[in-house]
């Protein structure tokens, strides 16, 4: 898959089938994409992918808080509100998720499960971890931003689906235990990643873009 056709078409998938994605795969993917660039070759990143018995583990774990409303204590606080044109993006983005599935606003039940299918890897076999140490900051977590990219548009050329989560790593406790991590390393985001159904409605969802007119200026 060409680059640029990788960039335009990549979109994130909620709804995977249950079976594992190869080792070799995973290996050929995160290969690549350890070719990430970071401050001064820094390469702040660690990964741990989650497979078998261990992502059952997790998943039963934090869905289990999930589905108690534990907010969780996340390493990375999540933000308390957005500006009103994130926000308008967000809402915009929900709306096409919930009418996909054929879910009314009012339906808080089918909500609350649609939102709790997050903490089951949406169905996937497999998930990738992005963490750090404690010690490191903001321009480390951007640096692992890019690796995070790099996985996504790698995915997407090898055929699978993938999704960036914050909210599976909600209960950084339970993946320091899984992972046998001690405190000082910091969950920054998970990925649930494999062969995803290409005929569910949640997997064929087209969200908008900013026009370039809008999101860049230049200054002559």
């Amino acid at each position: 898959m060409e680059l640029f056709e990788a960039m335009l078409t990549r979109s994130s998938k909620r709804d995977f089938e249950d079976k594992p994605v190869p080792k070799e795969t995973i290996d050929k993917i995160l290969s690549a994409s350890l070719r990430a660039p970071s401050w001064a070759n820094s390469q702040p990143w660690e990964i741990a992918v989650s497979t078998g018995k261990t992502s059952e583990f997790i998943k039963k774990s934090i869905y289990k808080l999930a589905s108690e409303d534990n907010p969780g204590n996340p390493d990375f606080p999540f933000p308390v509100s957005w500006p009103d044109k994130q926000n308008a993006n967000m809402f915009e983005t929900g709306k096409l998720i919930y009418e996909s599935m054929d879910i009314s606003r009012n339906d808080a039940a089918k909500r609350k499960d649609i939102a709790l299918y997050n903490y089951d890897f949406f169905g996937s076999q497999t998930a990738i971890f992005i963490y750090m140490d404690e010690k490191l900051g903001i321009w480390s977590a951007l640096d692992s931003g890019m690796l995070i990219q790099n996985i996504l548009l790698g995915a997407h050329a090898a055929g699978l689906g993938a999704c960036p989560q914050a909210y599976i790593v909600r209960y950084p406790d339970i993946l320091r235990e899984a992972f046998k991590l001690p405190e000082s390393k910091k969950f920054l985001l998970g990925i649930s990643i494999g062969f995803y159904k290409k005929d569910s409605a949640a997997n064929n969802i087209h969200t908008s873009r900013v026009e370039l007119k809008d999101a860049v200026k230049y200054y002559d």
